[in-house]
């Protein structure tokens, strides 16, 4: 008897929870919504069986009735929603436009970093039928819910890229992608660390999350479009480009250059960085992301994650303006140089005076960047695509 029980305990399929929250007064939202979940629950039951998969609606009476709505808005509503009631991942559906800012128009956004997607019927509804309806509907959440599974784009499955979801093939994932999915779900299906209980501090809830969770945070910060983060801020990238230009031409940065040790040029480094992440994380208000008064995973997780990102978004900046800086170097007369720096008759270190440039564009481009819009930061930080 003890066997059967150990056995039933071990077949015992982990609970995905997925909740779908619309507009309370909204009957359009909620009757596509019931279908979204009809269909997904006979799907996913059978093509994932290792799954047990729960699906609730929330009905709210605060969801935004405003046109376009602001997916951002939306995405960040939706993540407190998601804590507030346990569930893994939320879903928001409107038949409202979406807000655009990287596309010409949008029906979709998924966020890999607050595991939240929003979801527009309001193009969908346009179509002629509404066999093409219920296809590009369904094709169109499990796009975003790919994503949300650290799905990448494939021209040959439901993750095709497109401008326009009309409801034709492809529909639906393949074998390679259906693995892939399964692997990520069974990270989250786990049970959460505050579920299993005894850690009250802050500070050892968060070295337990690092512990357990540091390379799926460290892929998710990877997945997100960190490397290009900067180039995508214009008012932080013209602070930069200034700085630079007046740093190169000024006799007296030559002079700190040449005066500076290399091994403090490298702490240097470091605490600007550092600083740099910190300015923007708190500067532009981001720790606000996924706020939860209690200890909770999701909410720690989205946090890490987006001041990895923004970390490494510093770092691989600071790379671009070193290889910048190189090239620009040994462009100008060496002897020009040479004569700023105070070092007459010897060679200009390039990689020393590339460093120095580098961590003085980037204290720049931390200013610029708190000059910028709060929503287009947290935009681009959170949206994993506009679809």
């Amino acid at each position: 008897m003890a066997l059967n029980k150990k056995q039933t305990k071990i077949d015992t399929p982990s609970v995905v929870n997925i909740g779908l929250i619309v507009d309370a007064d909204n009957y359009v939202s909620q009757k596509w919504t019931s279908f979204l979940i009809e269909n997904l629950d006979n799907e996913f039951s059978r093509r994932f069986p290792c799954f047990s998969w729960e699906f609730s609606i929330v009905e709210r009476q605060d969801f935004p009735k405003n046109a376009p709505v602001d997916p951002l808005f939306l995405l960040e509503y939706g993540a407190d929603i998601k804590i507030e009631y346990g569930f893994d991942y939320v879903l928001l559906v409107t038949t409202l436009p979406l807000l655009s800012r990287f596309e010409q128009g949008i029906n979709g956004v998924p966020s890999n970093l607050l595991e939240a997607a929003v979801v527009s019927l309001s193009k969908i509804l346009e179509l002629p039928n509404e066999n093409l309806q219920r296809k590009a509907f369904l094709s169109l959440t499990k796009h975003c819910l790919g994503h949300l599974w650290g799905l990448d784009h494939s021209a040959n499955t439901v993750m095709k890229p497109r401008k326009f979801w009309t409801g034709q093939p492809p529909l639906d994932w393949d074998k390679k992608e259906e693995e892939q999915i399964k692997q990520n779900l069974k990270e989250i299906a786990d049970p959460r660390i505050e579920e299993r209980g005894g850690i009250k501090s802050k500070w050892r809830f968060y070295v337990k999350m690092l512990q357990e969770e540091g390379l799926s945070i460290l892929k998710d910060v990877l997945v997100v479009r960190s490397a290009l983060m900067m180039f995508h801020l214009g008012r932080s990238t013209a602070a930069t480009a200034v700085s630079i230009i007046f740093l190169f031409l000024s006799a007296e940065a030559w002079e700190i250059g040449s005066a500076m040790d290399s091994a403090w040029l490298d702490f240097a480094l470091v605490f600007v960085i550092i600083c740099a992440t910190l300015s923007f994380y708190f500067g532009q208000n981001l720790q606000s992301i996924s706020r939860s008064d209690k200890l909770k995973e999701q909410a720690v997780r989205s946090r890490l994650v987006l001041l990895g990102t923004i970390f490494m978004g510093m770092f691989s900046f600071w790379i671009n303006l070193f290889v910048i800086s190189y090239i620009v170097i040994n462009i100008l007369p060496q002897g020009v140089l040479a004569e700023w720096a105070g070092i007459h008759g010897k060679p200009i270190p390039d990689l020393h005076f590339s460093k120095l440039m580098a961590t003085f564009g980037l204290m720049a481009s931390a200013i610029g960047g708190n000059l910028e819009k709060e929503q287009d930061i947290k935009a681009l930080l959170i949206y994993t695509e506009e679809t």
